[in-house]
């Protein structure tokens, strides 16, 4: 059996009475008063439900996952502008929010349904990732069918999922909010997607100074035989003269991966990467139908695993090769 431990000064672990009577006693210090420019009024009180706690037990064969919850009262405040929660409030809400991300990091993609409905905390990945490969897949869903843009980032060679966003359509909506959301952590240079035109309104929309690099083999799937030999030709550098329907791929950022390093360019001239991650999705959701909520759930659990196993595997690489060195 696990129970995690958390800190004792958290609401969480405070009896009900005791919450109630903190969040009364900030209701009375600060209302009435004006907050923002708007005067703070209570209007009622409204009881809420706080994940204060879990554990995890094994019966036989099987995981459980027993949740703890916590119910109070607390007082509903309004402004001009609509409710304002009190800091008591935003305290539960943080505390379960740590509660929520310390029960994910326990919770199996192989595991039964939960008794509890989570949330996707965000990937933690560290470094400076420059590159950003891209991908739509569609997938099954309860209801219908979706889209899962999945974004993969390498730098020096490191592979890692920043994001992922499910969507239900592949256009340049989608793809704009995923872009913002990995340019909020990371200031990417390069984008690698297939042909679809979204991909390139995103860029546009978001105004992110980035470059375009067009899939090679999506490029290539799309042209006959004599046309596939002037594309290779050109990443040669062979090729002279180009005729126009390969003018416009270059204008469009065919050959926007040969101002890489050397030893990025294969890796960045496709988008391999992110439809590896797509086919290990694949494999593990078992081809079934899921809920968007269990869905996004998997592919966490997966994305994460992924970082954790690449980042061992590097530094493994980084160990050999030192052990070599000296060695020698």
């Amino acid at each position: 059996m696990f129970d995690p431990v958390f800190p004792k000064h958290w609401l969480i672990n405070k009896p009900v009475e005791e919450v109630e009577e903190l969040a009364m006693r900030e209701v009375e210090e600060v209302s009435p008063r004006y907050a923002r420019g708007k005067r703070l009024k209570r209007r009622g009180y409204a009881r809420y439900r706080f994940l204060t706690g879990f554990s995890v037990v094994m019966e036989g064969r099987r995981i459980e996952y027993r949740l703890r919850w916590m119910s109070v009262r607390l007082p509903v405040m309004y402004d001009g502008k609509g409710r304002v929660r009190t800091g008591v409030e935003r305290e539960l809400l943080r505390e379960e929010e740590d509660v929520l991300r310390k029960l994910l990091t326990f919770y199996s993609v192989l595991g039964g349904k939960m008794n509890a409905r989570l949330w996707t905390p965000e990937l933690e990945v560290e470094g400076d990732f420059q590159y950003v490969i891209a991908d739509g897949k569609w997938v099954k869903l309860r209801g219908g069918k979706g889209v899962l843009l999945v974004t993969g980032v390498t730098r020096e060679g490191r592979k890692a999922v920043l994001d992922f966003l499910l969507a239900k359509e592949e256009d340049a909506r989608s793809y704009w909010r995923l872009f913002a959301r990995v340019w909020r952590k990371f200031n990417f240079k390069l984008v690698v997607a297939d042909m679809v035109r979204s991909v390139d309104s995103a860029l546009e929309l978001s105004g992110i100074d980035a470059k375009r690099q067009l899939c090679l083999n999506h490029v290539k799937r799309r042209l006959d035989r004599d046309e596939r030999k002037e594309v290779d030709l050109l990443v040669s550098g062979l090729l002279a003269e180009l005729p126009d329907r390969i003018k416009e791929l270059v204008e469009r950022g065919l050959l926007s991966f040969t101002s890489l390093p050397q030893e990025l360019q294969r890796l960045l001239s496709t988008n391999n990467l992110v439809e590896s991650f797509n086919s290990l999705v694949e494999r593990r959701r078992f081809g079934k139908c899921h809920t968007p909520h269990r869905l996004t759930q998997i592919v966490w659990a997966i994305a994460d695993n992924y970082n954790i196993l690449d980042n061992f595997l590097q530094e493994l690489n980084n160990i050999h090769i030192l052990f070599v060195f000296f060695t020698i």
